[in-house]
């Protein structure tokens, strides 16, 4: 790669994508490296908080463009039936991710950032920069942003100290 890297981003998801579109809309040389092809599914609530929108409507990546679907209510049900409803105060939008993360990719392309699909091996601090290294290549940059989630194999390589603990949460998506 003949051009020089400012930010070096690992992971595409919503981070990752909207960190990408904010720098490369600054100015700043954006290399975003996700390891799988867009679009992809993913598990995910698909829940928007309408805090958010202002913010994304600022990087002119409008998710009302994709037709969400407005969410005022949050409604918890037990296996017997029985169910609450909790009116939400700000409420948030209902989108798919799938959906979601490919407008995204495609307005980060259109902010001039690179994005490349291959899977990080390493990440070492060298001097005054850092390299990346990934199945196939090296990257340097004197910034590199981790948008890849919790407990990845890369955090295990990096031997993060939270990895030892066991996490109480889990998520689940059906169709």
């Amino acid at each position: 790669m003949d051009r020089q890297i400012d930010v070096i981003i690992i992971g595409g998801g919503l981070a990752g994508l909207t960190s990408a579109i904010h720098l490369s809309k600054a100015g700043k040389a954006v290399l975003l490296i996700e390891k799988n092809a867009y679009p992809h599914h993913k598990v995910c609530g698909e829940y928007l908080s309408k805090e958010v929108v202002p913010y994304l409507q600022w990087l002119d990546a409008d998710p009302y463009i994709l037709n969400p679907v407005d969410i005022s209510t949050l409604q918890v049900s037990t296996a017997s039936g029985r169910s609450c409803n909790i009116k939400l105060p700000l409420g948030g939008i209902g989108i798919s991710r799938y959906v979601l993360d490919d407008y995204l990719y495609r307005k980060a392309i259109a902010a001039g950032c690179i994005l490349v699909q291959d899977v990080v091996k390493d990440v070492v601090f060298v001097g005054d920069k850092h390299l990346v290294r990934t199945s196939t290549c090296e990257y340097e940059a004197r910034l590199v942003l981790g948008a890849y989630g919790k407990r990845s194999t890369l955090d295990h390589k990096l031997n993060r100290a939270f990895i030892r603990q066991r996490s109480p949460w889990l998520a689940v998506k059906t169709a």
